[in-house]
């Protein structure tokens, strides 16, 4: 049989369009029909004078009124949150200088920021309710973190001034390769980041003078202590002044006109801060919990033996009423020593902080002075 490849050709030349038809023509059909519409789409368009060409156009500032506020497309992205004025600054403490010019306000604090603040902060009151403990100082220092990474401010303006005994002067912490310790102050000023930082801690320093060693008593030498030229004084002393031992110790006692022993002396130089360095702010830290007791067999103005609450409580009296703010170790119970697991976590010695506890320490003095600052304690 002769096979007739023509006809054969021309049977699949055939099938070919008719299979091209069948599966174009439905699309030339829908193009026919969208042109169509689009057709009569534009015969609409140019008979009506409210149907502009879709160009990009420039949006020109608007001044809103007191109810006012602009629309916003659900497909553009949402803008950063701005400082609500009247919110963050109403409750902030800004610091001023004696001349009333403001050196520190908190500033690029949003409104959504301002309120996970509030909410670490009564998470932190929560923290504070629990047993003292190890793990209660590391939950709070956590939450310290926390508050101080989300509100990011600094104080380049400020000048800071920190009197102290040995934890201040940084015993037991790391070398700082220039002859010091870094103790909790450069903790401190790591994340607040001060104009300038002085470090008046000393080994062995207290608030009185028990006649031996006048030189190491903080009211005695408050001349050279405290300084003009600081916006902000930060005092943590009165563990020595439990811990010294004396044939016998003159506890004192707060009036308005004695100045001996403890009490009389602390008075004085709260005074003294008070009176004589009015544009300077006062930040007054409490000694952690710990477990010492105080040796001396014979005390003046006290019925028994004190302990450190004893110490502790006149501070922050006299704080209220010469209105200093209180960073209060003692009554949270935060970094309490008398507890072994916290003793053997963060100590160098039986009462020093290593480095892992100055940097507790420091976290924690920053978010306090920080949150005072904010107004969010």
């Amino acid at each position: 049989m002769k096979i007739n490849f023509k006809m054969i050709a021309a049977f699949l030349t055939t099938l070919l369009l008719l299979l091209l038809v069948a599966v174009l023509g439905s699309d030339y059909i829908e193009y026919r029909k969208n042109y169509k519409d689009f057709k009569e789409y534009m015969a609409q368009k140019e008979s009506r004078e409210d149907v502009p060409d879709f160009e990009p156009i420039d949006i020109p500032d608007m001044e809103l009124g007191d109810n006012e506020t602009p629309e916003q497309s659900a497909e553009e992205p949402v803008a950063p949150s701005v400082p609500e004025e009247g919110e963050i600054l109403a409750t902030a403490k800004p610091i001023v200088d004696v001349s009333g010019n403001v050196l520190w306000q908190p500033e690029n604090i949003t409104a959504e920021d301002a309120d996970k603040i509030r909410g670490l902060v009564e998470q932190r009151k929560q923290i504070y309710a629990w047993e003292n403990s190890y793990e209660k100082t590391m939950a709070i220092y956590d939450v310290d973190k926390q508050i101080l990474d989300i509100a990011k401010c600094t104080f380049p303006n400020i000048t800071v001034n920190f009197v102290g005994d040995s934890v201040t002067e940084g015993v037991g912490g790391k070398d700082t390769g220039y002859g010091s310790k870094i103790s909790y102050v450069d903790y401190v000023n790591q994340y607040l980041q001060f104009k300038a930082v002085y470090n008046n801690g000393k080994g062995g320093r207290m608030i009185a003078d028990y006649n031996k060693h006048p030189e190491l008593s903080i009211d005695y030498n408050s001349s050279q202590l405290l300084l003009n030229s600081v916006n902000i004084t930060v005092l943590y002393a009165g563990i020595n002044d439990f811990l010294t031992t004396e044939e016998s110790k003159n506890y004192g006692v707060i009036d308005n006109g004695t100045t001996g022993g403890y009490c009389g002396q602390l008075q004085r130089l709260f005074h003294n801060m008070q009176n004589n360095y009015p544009g300077m702010d006062v930040f007054i830290v409490t000694c952690y919990q710990n477990d010492f007791e105080d040796t001396t067999e014979n005390f003046v103005n006290f019925n028994g033996k004190p302990v450190l609450k004893d110490y502790m409580d006149p501070q922050i009296r006299l704080a209220n009423e010469c209105g200093f703010h209180v960073i209060d170790l003692f009554n949270t119970g935060f970094f309490d020593i008398s507890n072994q697991e916290t003793k053997d976590a963060l100590l160098s010695d039986s009462i020093h902080p290593n480095d892992t506890g100055y940097q507790i320490l420091g976290t924690h003095i920053a978010c306090e002075m920080l949150l005072y600052y904010l107004g969010m304690e």
